[in-house]
């Protein structure tokens, strides 16, 4: 009796919730399409999106630095995100960090109305684990159709 009071006590303890994955974004907070992202993004928020194990994703832009500025940095040294979009594939001509990346990125001009032909989205190949899982899931719903 004592054995399955006790058993019965361990298993009635409480399950820690899964901590959230924050994906932080590097975009142009001052695009041509910053208002229609910040709404598809605030969309996505409504969502409650989740990974496969159950961990809420939380969507973060990055504005510590202006644009230009970032372009213009080391990626992978000076700034540390999850996911980076650009205004347009040309903005990474001078950045080798971001033009490696480039090849492995999905347009996601579906997400917004007033963009250029290509709005390039990636995660960068130096995120890895349930990080680039989050922003990868985040891009596809960008990419989606509305």
């Amino acid at each position: 009796m004592v054995a399955s009071l006790l058993l019965l006590g361990l298993g009635c303890q409480k399950q820690s919730k899964p901590q959230p994955v924050v994906v932080h974004v590097f975009r142009d907070l001052h695009s041509p399409y910053a208002y229609e992202l910040d709404h598809r993004i605030l969309e996505y928020q409504a969502n409650n999106p989740r990974l496969a194990s159950g961990a809420p994703i939380v969507i973060n832009t990055f504005d510590d630095m202006d644009y230009e500025t970032a372009l213009h940095s080391r990626f992978d040294k000076d700034l540390k995100v999850e996911v980076v979009i650009l205004n347009a594939a040309t903005d990474a001509a001078g950045n080798p960090q971001l033009a490696a990346n480039l090849a492995h990125a999905t347009d996601i001009c579906s997400a917004v109305k007033a963009c250029p032909t290509n709005v390039p989205a990636f995660v960068p190949s130096s995120t890895t684990g349930s990080s680039a899982e989050a922003g990868e899931k985040f891009i596809s719903a960008l990419a989606a159709h509305k």
